[in-house]
């Protein structure tokens, strides 16, 4: 069976896509940091900056899913039959990646970072982003790169 047969080899194209459960987590740990500081034995002073220091990060949160432009996000990955990433963004640019050092590959998510030109992204893939055809691909090509 050559690379064109196996459905494992053939090129992935993934979209980039936040997903709900995770969005959900991070609202929530960012709500419980907020007041989890004056539930301890803290001085007001360190349970002020504590609580400020989670409000600003809130804020990055929220400004960072909701109102960020969308000129220069990454639309869509794509992997091809020889194992080369591409990043295509929202601008219609490409650029060529290659895999980093961290991978972490799960039944139920599947994390791993791509550089580019000077640029290192990390993308978290769930099954609810991917259909479930896709994610295992992704996870089995992933894992054979970890092997190598």
């Amino acid at each position: 069976m050559d690379k064109t047969e196996n459905p494992f080899l053939r090129t992935l194209r993934l979209p980039v896509k936040n997903s709900p459960v995770l969005l959900i987590v991070g609202i929530t740990v960012h709500f419980v940091c907020l007041f989890l500081p004056w539930a301890t034995g803290f001085t007001i002073y360190i349970k002020m900056i504590l609580t400020f220091i989670a409000t600003v990060s809130s804020c990055f949160y929220i400004v960072k899913y909701r109102f960020y432009g969308t000129e220069k996000l990454i639309k869509e990955l794509i992997l091809s039959s020889e194992d080369k990433w591409q990043i295509k963004m929202s601008d219609g640019a490409v650029h060529y990646a290659h895999l980093g050092n961290d991978l972490f590959v799960h039944p139920w998510l599947t994390i791993f970072s791509l550089a580019y030109e000077n640029n290192r992204e990390y993308f978290i893939f769930t099954p609810e982003i991917l259909d479930s055809d896709q994610f295992r691909r992704l996870r089995v090509r992933l894992r054979f790169q970890l092997g190598e």
